[in-house]
């Protein structure tokens, strides 16, 4: 059993309970107790399930039943079944059903939440879950496992759940009466569960890949930050640690495959960019032809990455770099991850675009990778059992808008900022944002002191 495996991680996080214990008697943490194999929330679920670019095509139901979807239903951030008025063509003569939707992981959830005796979900019709298990009577059920593990491109690492609707809660939050070392504490057991989640998830990842190629889609992930990760991840995927390896001899050679795959590559040089820039796409031009029939079914579309309103410094093109240079130096970045802004002299060193060029400036700002280490590499060293794991001395996330949000939400707006100054404790109100302001339920907070 793969939470067997998972024991040990308790070792690296050992606060990570104190959050798990305190916040279970309420019904509202969606924190998957060890694994039960799937590492995720139902948020992701239901992200996948109302975007018509995740929700895979070849849906059937639990009875084989093809399963057309001609309206997903409307997000009900409300108390009650997770979609509203859903329409989905049903077998081979496309009977149309319409009805409300729910999700779970589990198809006894159903059960286990008692929506079988609330009638807010008296007009439900589809049971969408991950697991296939026992059905619900009455109701038409579709499970997504097998689809989604047979599709090699898919990842639930690639939803982003604030990107979708969520409610925001009104009233009273929690914490409001304690005092602030009780707060700081909390938050920081909340940061632990945080790490020990995203460890778990890179352990069961590395059930069926290698450790350093987990390693590898979580740092090109980390380099797309929240924009472009997807697009990130893709490449990782698509052309997996090994195999570019072996193909690829020098961090040059890995920027121009890089940059062949993923769309990005110019097809033509302009005349009023520099000499410099030209000589430099020919360069990349004549090693990418050379691999191209090799690689080029991998390709993505320029058109998958989000280009508009980036800094500059954060551009596809800059960060690639980035990851060519990777490649060849993970072994030493796992054990001295202040690696991650070593780079020698390159063409990105003095430019921001094509165009325009700049003083010395970094590929990998510390801020970004502080961000990697914290997500990514300190995971997965706890989830390759790489101890002792020293939390005290993480790098800080830097404040971004979730952990302003959360902050505000949970103290006021005249709070005093030194409750979260610690890496675990920023951590912690990521967690929390992902645990309470994103489920809908939210009226049940005010019960919560």
């Amino acid at each position: 059993m793969i939470s067997t495996f998972l024991e040990f991680l308790d070792d690296s996080f050992p606060h990570a309970k104190n959050y798990r214990k305190q916040n279970a008697p309420l019904g509202l943490c969606e924190t998957p107790e060890p694994f039960n194999v799937f590492p995720y929330q139902e948020r992701h679920i239901q992200c996948l399930w109302a975007d018509a670019r995740l929700r895979p095509e070849d849906l059937h139901t639990t009875d084989g039943e093809q399963i057309i979807v001609e309206h997903p239903g409307d997000w009900n951030l409300e108390a009650g079944p997770d979609f509203l008025n859903a329409t989905l063509l049903v077998g081979s003569e496309k009977r149309r059903i319409c009805g409300d939707l729910e999700i779970h992981i589990h198809p006894n959830s159903w059960k286990q939440h008692h929506h079988d005796v609330d009638s807010r979900y008296k007009n439900v019709r589809f049971h969408v879950v991950y697991f296939q298990g026992v059905e619900i009577p009455g109701l038409l059920q579709i499970s997504l496992q097998k689809l989604l593990m047979s599709n090699p491109c898919f990842s639930f690492e690639n939803i982003d759940p604030t990107a979708y609707p969520y409610a925001i809660p009104n009233g009273d939050f929690p914490l409001k009466n304690m005092q602030i070392d009780r707060k700081i504490q909390w938050l920081e057991e909340a940061g632990e569960e945080r790490l020990r989640l995203k460890a778990s998830r890179l352990l069961l990842a590395m059930q069926t890949q290698p450790p350093e190629q987990v390693l590898w889609e979580e740092l090109l992930g980390g380099l797309g930050y929240k924009n472009n990760k997807r697009p990130f991840r893709e490449l990782a995927i698509r052309l997996p640690l090994e195999r570019f390896r072996s193909i690829a001899k020098t961090s040059d050679e890995a920027y121009a495959i890089l940059l062949g795959l993923s769309g990005l590559l110019p097809d033509h040089t302009h005349t009023e960019w520099p000499e410099e820039t030209r000589l430099f796409i020919r360069t990349l031009w004549d090693c990418w032809w050379k691999k191209s029939d090799l690689l080029s079914s991998l390709a993505l579309k320029k058109s998958d990455w989000a280009l508009h309103n980036l800094r500059p410094t954060n551009h596809p093109v800059r960060r690639l770099m980035a990851a060519a240079h990777y490649v060849f130096n993970l072994p030493e970045i796992i054990h001295h991850p202040e690696k991650l802004t070593d780079f020698s002299t390159n063409f990105w060193s003095t430019h921001l675009s094509w165009k325009k060029t700049c003083s010395p400036t970094a590929i990998v700002g510390t801020a970004r990778a502080n961000a990697i280490i914290t997500n990514s590499i300190i995971p997965w060293k706890a989830a390759t059992n790489q101890t002792p794991i020293c939390l005290d001395s993480l790098p800080r996330e830097p404040l971004n808008h979730i952990i302003k949000q959360t902050s505000h939400a949970l103290f006021g707006p005249d709070h005093t900022p030194k409750t979260y100054r610690s890496a675990l404790a920023r951590q912690g109100l990521i967690q929390v944002f992902y645990d309470y302001l994103l489920p809908r339920r939210m009226e049940e907070l005010k019960d919560l002191t």
